[in-house]
């Protein structure tokens, strides 16, 4: 019975924790629910592969952990993507404007070049990020998806370096939105990095120049090393 009551305790204790974790993120994020359907996922590619033992079958074990894990890859690009395809663009994008940035994040192009076209940036009107009321912001989203990403979805991740890069839209709403990963080190990693940009959802206030809130793409790489 006090060997039961134990385990009873201990599952009880490392189910606080995750919530912990997932609290002490909750006031910064506007869809904290995306971290939780994340760890669902990753406890259901667990539980399925714990049935089986790596000792007793090794083939057997690799055939499984294979399926299983292209599962629990398959229902994070699902979730992703899900998300991705119900962000709608509201903002309109001068295409007489560009924005430069000093430092922080990198500012992408929000009209796609043309090939024997002169380049946009010679006929817009340039104008410096730290021009932009609420900029500051910026600075801050940059340290939260490094100092602050949430690295207890990275546990049963091997030691290592873990590399992407995002490129999203901000919105004249301040959201987050067409968020996109590439250079990738590793598929799940990246996925989840741009699955905790949708979690954090959009800046407190939007970007405004002269007045008006802006549309405005940038890109953030995010590296990461784990021992």
């Amino acid at each position: 019975m006090n060997h039961r009551f134990l385990l009873l305790v201990i599952a009880l204790t490392i189910s606080c924790i995750s919530v912990q974790k997932i609290n002490a993120q909750g006031n910064k994020l506007l869809n904290r629910n995306i971290l939780v359907e994340i760890k669902d996922i990753q406890k259901c590619f667990s539980d399925s592969i714990k049935r089986y033992d790596y000792k007793k079958d090794e083939a057997l074990y690799a055939q499984k952990y294979k399926l299983f894990y292209g599962e629990k890859l398959k229902n994070l690009k699902d979730l992703y993507q899900s998300i991705y395809d119900k962000e709608a663009i509201i903002g309109k994008i001068d295409p007489n404007l560009s924005f430069k940035a000093t430092n922080g994040l990198q500012i992408e192009s929000n009209v796609p070049q043309a090939k024997g076209i002169p380049l946009e940036s010679e006929k817009k009107k340039s104008v410096d990020i730290a021009e932009v009321e609420n900029y500051q912001q910026l600075a801050e989203l940059k340290k939260q998806l490094t100092v602050n990403f949430p690295v207890y979805l990275m546990e049963d991740f091997p030691g290592g370096i873990y590399r992407c890069k995002l490129n999203f839209t901000i919105d004249v709403d301040g959201k987050f939105k067409k968020v996109k990963y590439s250079e990738s080190s590793d598929t799940e990693f990246s996925i989840i990095s741009g699955l905790f940009l949708y979690a954090i959802g959009g800046l407190e206030k939007p970007l405004i120049y002269k007045g008006k809130p802006i549309i405005q793409t940038f890109t953030q790489p995010i590296v990461l090393t784990f021992e």
